[in-house]
């Protein structure tokens, strides 16, 4: 790695911008800039006092790759986001499985009730009048498990994100290409299966006749959807977490608190967090005044995702110029102030 690389890898390492990064050098942020470019280079005073701000030889700053240092080897990123990858395609694969399940139990429940009714008629009438909140118990079950999964994953992925803002790039081409064709082949698989998810639904009484319009036939074309809809959508979530993974350059880009990306995706997960918590507070409002427990969680999230996708379509296509303004009036500040340094220079 060169100087510039290095001082990148460390500045960010130690989580503080270009502007405090000058400050602490008492310098302009652009002369900062022109190092970590490699367009300039350090006076010597300069290089011993980076050297001695990072706790690094000249060396190792100059010469070496002092990532290297720090990071030895890809086996523990691998490990942790391949787990942060199985943890959140089994917490939305968990949500969907267990709608499919709770509507599977009462197509069952519809099917076999006459059996109770008819010899046991004060169980029937208990599981008649109790099925709903059974079955919601059910679907409860599985989101609390998938919520679990979600913050143990969460915490373990934060902390992981704070204690490495910078990444050496550790992944040779051929497998960046190999991992693209995989990619391509799991979304394609994902998207065949919701395809014949459609088909099948649109058909469903010539494939299967005995499912009828009765209560019985609706609530198993829903539970089979749902059953589907489950594998293409956790393909497509281990698909895109596993594709981060590769990104190796997204992940450095995050950590800059000034770069344009890391403000839309802060405004991003915002938006999208105000609109889940909005979708869970009409839920569970639906079902505990009108008894739309099932029917409810399919249409009220299917929705938020949904207006989830339009507002990270907006804010990608919006540009936060804010950053950028300010890195211009410095970059301004800093070229009026080596001009005066020349003229000092000149007169003297």
């Amino acid at each position: 790695m060169s100087l510039g690389e290095n001082l990148q890898f460390l500045r960010k390492k130690e989580n503080i911008t270009q502007e405090q990064f000058a400050e602490r050098l008492e310098v302009s942020r652009q002369s900062v800039s022109k190092w970590e470019s490699d367009s300039a280079y350090p006076e010597m005073e300069k290089i011993l006092q980076m050297c001695e701000l990072f706790h690094v030889s000249m060396d190792d700053l100059v010469r070496n790759d002092v990532s290297a240092l720090y990071i030895g080897d890809r086996t523990e990123y691998e490990t942790h986001m391949n787990n942060y990858s199985r943890m959140i395609t089994a917490g939305v694969g968990l949500i969907l499985f267990g709608l499919s399940m709770m509507f599977f139990l009462e197509g069952l429940n519809a099917r076999f009730l006459w059996f109770y009714e008819e010899y046991y008629d004060a169980l029937g009438q208990f599981v008649r009048e109790g099925r709903e909140g059974v079955f919601s118990f059910v679907l409860l079950i599985f989101v609390t498990i998938a919520v679990a999964l979600f913050i143990v994953a969460g915490l373990r992925h934060g902390n992981f994100w704070e204690e490495h803002p910078y990444l050496p790039q550790m992944y040779r081409r051929e497998e960046v290409k190999a991992f693209r064709n995989r990619f391509t082949a799991m979304i394609a698989t994902g998207v065949t299966v919701i395809l014949i998810d459609v088909i099948i639904m649109a058909g469903m009484e010539s494939f299967f006749p005995m499912l009828d319009d009765s209560a019985v036939g609706e609530s198993l074309k829903i539970a089979l959807f749902f059953q589907l809809l489950t594998a293409a959508v956790s393909l497509f979530v281990y698909a895109g977490t596993q594709s981060a993974k590769y990104d190796i350059d997204n992940w450095n880009v995050m950590h800059d608190k000034t770069s344009e990306a890391y403000r839309k995706d802060k405004l991003t997960g915002m938006l999208c967090g105000c609109i889940m918590i909005v979708a869970t507070i009409i839920y569970l409002i639906g079902g505990f005044c009108f008894g739309a427990w099932g029917i409810g969680a399919a249409v009220i999230y299917s929705v938020g995702g949904l207006l989830c996708g339009i507002a990270a379509i907006v804010v990608d296509h919006c540009k936060l110029d804010k950053g950028k303004k300010k890195n211009k009036e410095e970059d301004a500040a800093g070229e009026t102030e080596e001009e005066e340094e020349k003229k000092n220079s000149i007169e003297k």
